[in-house]
């Protein structure tokens, strides 16, 4: 095999890395990742799985979209709900619930990645896994677990890999992947839900809806960062 055929894998490998040396800081490099498997036959697969889980292959076949997230109007939902518990936790962080990269939306694939990208932090909510380190790498499990979502799979099999190259922490890192396909394994797929619909149902009510046991403790839960968030 010759260097242009191993470019690509070198290029998407070194913007993982980056990714991961920033604690998942660097979003950037992850819409750049995305991007680059645009046409490939990895995302390929993947949209095809995502058609098959019902709930998904209908909201790829409506298009399925909503506005931008207000976090003022969000904040105005009850304590405990959905709406007021994500724009507390992105607030409280001073996140930007439109901090992803839009593209058009001309293909099924697009679609994918931008549902992707617009719930991502909706994820993090529900399943208790923080938004940075290996809350990030937890949360992001669940996705390439669920539907073999190819940048996301590839980060977290490079920051496993690249956590043999240290004295210790290795099998941390392996937990904070682990725990987060443990979690893909053992509830319903995640992507097919119309959370924009459900702003005003209890967290408690959607986890108990789709089977997830939340991690609320520990380094990578978003319960220990950021505890205010849930009040």
């Amino acid at each position: 095999m010759g260097y242009e055929n191993l470019k690509p894998a070198l290029e998407r490998f070194s913007m993982t890395a980056g990714f991961i040396a920033s604690g998942g800081r660097r979003t950037e490099t992850v819409f750049d990742l995305e991007d680059s498997f645009h046409d490939s036959p990895q995302m390929g697969a993947c949209v095809e799985r995502m058609k098959s889980d019902p709930a998904m292959g209908r909201l790829i076949s409506q298009g399925y979209t909503t506005p931008d997230f207000d976090l003022a109007e969000l904040m105005r939902y009850p304590v405990g709900t959905l709406g007021h518990t994500y724009a507390k936790l992105l607030g409280t962080q001073g996140f930007n619930p439109h901090f992803y990269r839009d593209r058009p939306i001309k293909t099924d694939t697009d679609y994918c990645i931008m549902r992707v990208r617009k719930t991502h932090d909706i994820h993090h909510v529900v399943t208790g896994f923080g938004m940075v380190g290996g809350g990030e790498l937890g949360v992001i499990g669940v996705t390439a677990y669920q539907y073999g979502y190819p940048a996301f799979a590839m980060i977290d099999l490079t920051a496993v890999a690249l956590a043999f190259q240290q004295a210790h922490g290795f099998q941390q890192a392996i937990d904070f992947v682990g725990a987060g396909i443990q979690m893909a394994r053992a509830c319903k797929p995640l992507m097919g839900a119309r959370w924009e619909d459900g702003w005003d149902k209890p967290v408690a009510s959607w986890r108990t809806e789709l089977g997830i046991t939340p991690i609320t403790s520990g380094p990578s839960s978003w319960y220990t960062s950021v505890p205010a968030a849930n009040d």
